[in-house]
């Protein structure tokens, strides 16, 4: 790839896109300043954004939902301008991974709690960042945790643990499931009170057993010890995050490399994310289906478009992708999902609507006005242009029903397969 085209390739991948102007600034600086600024932001002197739910303010008690609707503009305006984009994708990914549900939850406080936790924790030590959400107030709730004692332990967070967090459903048994669970018994949240989380020896069963071939487990750090421990962690993670990054790129030698490097480098994420990012840019990419959330901030990132946040919560929900709200404990839909019919009309109409509300002025606008397909894909993070059934369906578009010329091109290319798939 060229230097443009890798910068726009991170900028889509690791990143949540450019504003116009970005990319080619960018560019002159280089593809290894910009790796080494998203995988080393405090190194590279880049300070951090202001906490994006700083200025949260709650509606009241009975306003659960229009407190949740401000957390999510929070977020997403967040996206849209943060100064460290890898650390909030990271974050993005350990959503989908410890994918916890303020639907369950249903208190917003502690879903904001845990979300801040996996932006500032995201790109360190995977030990403490599991560490961390095993006791979580948020998860505590949304997987049992509170409600399991000694007498009758829940294994709801055990098998997750095992299952979807740590080492993968081959390299686990029934009996680790609830050594697991017995171990991590006692915890519980004060949701009468400030929800504050406290470990109540009582509730606790301390005896200890054998988790994953290790002896004398009985409590949260050991057994977040004996996960972090076992073989089969590094690769299970290495290989769900390059699926992410690299689609079909991710293959064998990719993944082992990665969880090599992430191993090596003391299961602190941000190893794992350049050795998968630098693989990435020496071409062992392939496509990915860009979900609707990072589809949506690069959209309206590129366009400058103006959406009221009820909108955007709106568009997010019909084309099925709301942050705070994965649909069950294993994350959001897997990539097919995004390509089904319901899907893709679904952002049809939310890019009308993103065309709709891009400002007159807007470079996009003005290229897709102009008809200059090369430089609207340009400024859409496609430097090496629309394919050529993306041009000819554009050349083949009239708007002349439109008051606004070149709206309808810009909707028609916000919605094309090159923008769908990152």
């Amino acid at each position: 790839m060229e230097a443009v085209d890798q910068i726009a390739w991170l900028a889509r991948r690791a990143g949540w896109g450019l504003a116009p102007g970005e990319l080619d600034r960018l560019a002159d600086r280089g593809t290894d300043a910009l790796l080494d600024e998203l995988v080393d932001p405090a190194g590279a002197g880049l300070v951090a954004s202001t906490p994006p739910f700083a200025g949260f303010v709650s509606a009241g008690p009975d306003q659960r939902q229009e407190d949740g609707l401000a957390v999510l503009g929070l977020w997403l305006d967040h996206l849209m301008t943060t100064t460290r984009p890898l650390e909030d994708a990271a974050a993005w990914f350990w959503h989908d991974h410890f994918a916890v549900s303020v639907r369950v939850v249903q208190h917003v406080p502690a879903m904001i709690d845990h979300i801040e936790l996996l932006r500032t924790g995201g790109m360190g030590s995977f030990p403490d960042l599991l560490r961390a959400v095993t006791t979580d107030a948020a998860m505590l709730v949304f997987l049992d945790g509170a409600t399991s004692t000694g007498a009758a332990p829940n294994e709801n967070f055990g098998r997750e643990l095992l299952e979807l967090y740590t080492v993968g459903i081959e390299n686990y048994t029934e009996d680790d499931v609830r050594a697991a669970a017995a171990a991590l018994t006692g915890w519980v949240v004060r949701r009468r009170l400030d929800w504050s989380v406290q470990f109540v020896p009582g509730r606790h069963d301390d005896t200890p057993r054998t988790l994953l071939g290790a002896s004398g487990i009985h409590d949260v750090e050991t057994v977040i010890e004996a996960a972090v421990a076992h073989p089969g962690l590094a690769p299970f993670i290495a290989a769900k995050f390059a699926r992410r990054m690299l689609g079909a790129g991710a293959d064998g030698v990719v993944t082992e490399r990665a969880a090599d490097r992430f191993t090596t480098g003391g299961l602190v994420f941000s190893e794992l994310a350049r050795s998968v990012l630098e693989s990435g840019l020496d071409g062992s990419t392939g496509p990915i289906v860009l979900e609707p959330v990072p589809w949506l901030v690069q959209a309206t990132r590129a366009t400058g478009a103006r959406l009221e946040n009820r909108m955007r919560s709106g568009l997010l929900r019909m084309m099925g992708q709301v942050p705070g709200a994965p649909p069950n404990v294993g994350g959001f839909p897997p990539a097919p999902a995004w390509l089904a019919s319901s899907a893709t009309a679904a952002r049809f109409t939310a890019a009308n609507m993103i065309a709709a509300l891009t400002p007159a002025e807007a470079p996009a606008l003005d290229a897709a006005r102009r008809r200059d397909w090369g430089e609207l894909a340009h400024l859409l993070l496609r430097p090496a242009g629309f394919s050529a059934t993306t041009v000819a369906a554009l050349g083949d578009l009239s708007d002349r029903t439109n008051p606004r010329p070149g709206e309808a091109h810009l909707a028609l290319a916000l919605a094309s397969p090159d923008l769908l798939v990152a």
